[in-house]
């Protein structure tokens, strides 16, 4: 494994970096996990866990998702 070295501190509070307070959304997949559909700024998606890979998380088409849950895949919470 690699080392990790932390970051400088700033010398003084006027130096210090301005951040913006706001909210913080995840950025969902732009492309269905399983059919490969592409998945619309309106599409529903649902999270689902995959039975085969590690509980790897997928995020799913409406479509899929009823599918997805007959195949042994969970919700993902």
């Amino acid at each position: 494994m690699g080392l990790v070295h932390p970051l400088p501190q700033p010398a003084s509070a006027d130096d210090a970096p301005q951040h913006m307070a706001g909210v913080v959304r995840s950025i969902d997949s732009s492309h269905c996990g399983l059919c490969g559909d592409k998945l619309s700024a309106r599409a529903l998606r649902h999270h689902v866990v995959s039975p085969q890979s590690c509980d790897a998380t997928l995020t799913v088409c409406h479509t899929c998702h009823k599918a997805a849950l007959g195949e042994g895949y969970r919700p993902a919470q």
